[in-house]
């Protein structure tokens, strides 16, 4: 999943998370994203920022990252939670974690280990669960596993259409 000209995990990524005024007629739904600026958000400044109303990553070959880098949400704790976004990526790889914890085993400053939805600029891996800093993919696009007492994946059958 690694791109050979740009080998660390944030390459590109449009990241849009729906405004608050877009939903304003669904009760109970908070936007964790306002469109304008990154409050409520922690990243690596040299990496992040609001670009046309949705939040971006970016690495370049002048800019790179050492490693896999995030922008982590810190404006609270999200329980029960529905996620809503659009996306777009341009070359490479990229994916959102979701329950995930930061630097258990000193990963370094906006490092996280947990469940990743995949994205990708081409159509291989974008929907794949893979799992950061721990068992890697846990299902393909497509695939409906079973994780029991053993930590691997069994793939049982398929869900909808991988493309």
């Amino acid at each position: 999943m690694k791109d050979k000209a740009y080998p660390q995990f944030l390459l590109f990524i449009f990241l849009l998370v729906i405004p608050a005024a877009s939903l304003a007629g669904e009760t109970g739904f908070k936007s964790i994203f306002n469109g304008q600026d990154l409050d409520g958000w922690d990243g690596n400044p040299k990496f992040w920022r609001v670009e046309d109303g949705a939040i971006t990553g970016e690495t370049t070959a002048e800019n790179p990252t050492e490693g896999n880098t995030f922008i982590i949400w810190r404006d609270g704790e999200l329980d029960d939670f529905e996620l809503r976004l659009e996306y777009r990526v341009y070359r490479g790889n990229s994916g959102v974690q979701y329950r995930s914890t930061e630097d258990e085993a000193g990963w370094g400053k906006w490092v996280v280990g947990g469940y990743q939805a995949d994205l990708e600029a081409s159509d291989d891996w974008s929907g794949a669960l893979y799992e950061e800093r721990f068992r890697g993919v846990l299902a393909k696009p497509g695939e409906k596993v079973v994780i029991g007492r053993n930590p691997k994946p069994t793939v049982t059958g398929t869900v909808g259409d991988k493309d």
